[in-house]
């Protein structure tokens, strides 16, 4: 009996003392996973160690490097050990993602061959998609060979220069677009777009000047995110669902170092050679469900006349708009359009502290005319300080016109609402007796 238990025991602790590594045997996709899941400089730590875990770091599908994770002296350290790695890397590569932030003492070498490397060896391992973020570098051209990336699925951009060729024979596969902090005129925008059939979702930001008249043609674009300097917008995007839409409220030079000069003092007239811009917008979105549109767009969509009355959006339940009291006339145009919203997040812009009649008395006018929020069950109201009177007048619009409202709730800002001419506390005094045509309609404050 003491025989058989001492072979047990002896074949129990055989493949520890052969010196045999657990993790090491594992399956190489399950090792694969696991490096996946550390961060790079623990993943580089484990490769180093050993030579088995050096493998599977040279095989993972995804590569994702941060350099301020590994702590790069110079910039020169981290282009280092990305031609290394990449050089190395012996499978194919679904995602390479780059990001180089620090400015190393001002340290500012050409590293665009470095990129075109880079990409090229992207290219040859048949990559889907790429993300390229330079942070302080802005002025960081991007090789020509991006273009030529046939496999190329999703493609994230962060601070570049971007030279659109007139013909583009790699985008056929691209489905996502995000271009963020991106120099490039408004006729290169719309030549990208115009190369990617396939795409669903664009996200455009910049204070680039080169942009006046942007034009986005896409028949299968299905989310639009927007936030560019631009004068007029067009849009020929027959799908689009959600759009996103803000435009920059100050104007934007470049010094000698090609470095951002900002002149907040200088307003926005928004000028357009349209007369009617929020009819042109929304023909052109016919089956949009969620609108979110800053304060300067809706100053844009002020642009020219509003009408009494918009075609009726049927898929529209989702909005968030930011607006002054003196715009008040785009917003009910939007609400009277859309006969089954369900959810509305109304900001208040800070220029209503100076609003005078009749805007004062525009949301009472309002109510008398035919808005029937049929679906309309949550309404949340906030971002900053504004006149009792605004807000009183605008909850009494949504009250009446929301047969099944459950809840309307003020987000709570971080500065106080409280100003001499409109306390706060009155105003939510005078909203809570306000009728109600539902009755399930709360009110109540939203804490942060």
């Amino acid at each position: 009996m003491q025989i058989m238990e001492a072979s047990q025991s002896q074949k129990l602790k055989q493949p520890f003392d052969a010196g045999l590594d657990f993790l090491s045997n594992l399956p190489e996709l399950v090792k694969v996973k696991i490096l996946a899941l550390l961060p790079l400089k623990e993943a580089v730590r484990t490769s180093v160690l050993s030579k088995c875990w050096r493998h599977t770091w040279f095989a993972t599908p995804s590569l994702v490097i941060y350099e301020d994770e590994i702590g790069f002296q110079t910039l020169s350290e981290f282009i280092a050990f990305v031609d290394r790695l990449l050089s190395s890397h012996a499978h194919s590569m679904a995602k390479l993602k780059l990001v180089f932030r620090h400015r190393y003492n001002n340290e500012k070498p050409d590293i665009k061959e470095h990129l075109d490397k880079w990409i090229n060896t992207f290219l040859e391992k048949h990559g889907h998609e790429l993300v390229l973020d330079s942070g302080y570098y802005s002025t960081i051209e991007i090789p020509a060979c991006l273009f030529a990336l046939p496999d190329l699925e999703v493609l994230n951009l962060k601070c570049f220069r971007l030279n659109v060729p007139k013909y583009i024979d790699g985008f056929e596969m691209v489905h996502t677009l995000k271009l963020d902090t991106v120099m490039l005129t408004g006729i290169e925008i719309e030549r990208l777009v115009l190369s990617c059939p396939l795409l669903k979702y664009f996200f455009i930001r910049t204070d680039y000047l080169g942009l006046n008249d942007l034009a986005i043609r896409s028949p299968s674009l299905l989310e639009l995110d927007i936030d560019a300097d631009i004068k007029d917008l067009y849009l020929e995007t027959p799908k689009l669902v959600t759009l996103s839409a803000s435009l920059i409220s100050t104007f934007v030079t470049y010094d000698y170092f090609d470095e951002p000069v900002y002149d907040d003092e200088e307003e926005y007239d928004f000028p357009s050679k349209y007369e009617n811009n929020i009819s042109r917008l929304m023909c052109c979105l016919p089956q949009v469900e969620n609108l979110d549109i800053s304060y300067n767009f809706v100053r844009y969509l002020d642009g020219g006349v509003v009408p009494a009355q918009l075609p009726v959006s049927l898929n529209l339940t989702k909005m968030t708009i930011e607006f002054a009291t003196e715009y008040s006339n785009v917003a009910r145009c939007l609400l009277q359009s859309a006969p089954r919203l369900c959810y509305l997040h109304a900001k208040f812009h800070s220029d209503d502290l100076h609003v005078f009649p009749p805007w004062l008395r525009f949301w009472d006018d309002a109510g008398a005319t035919d808005c029937q929020l049929n679906q309309l069950k949550t309404v949340i109201l906030g971002n900053g300080c504004y006149y009792a009177q605004c807000i009183v007048s605008f909850v009494k619009y949504i009250l009446k016109s929301a047969p099944v409202l459950e809840m309307v709730g003020f987000e709570e800002p971080e500065d106080t609402w409280d100003c001499e001419s409109c306390p706060f506390e009155e105003a939510m005094k005078e909203v809570l007796e306000l009728p109600r045509l539902s009755n399930k309609a709360v009110i109540k404050l939203i804490r942060s």
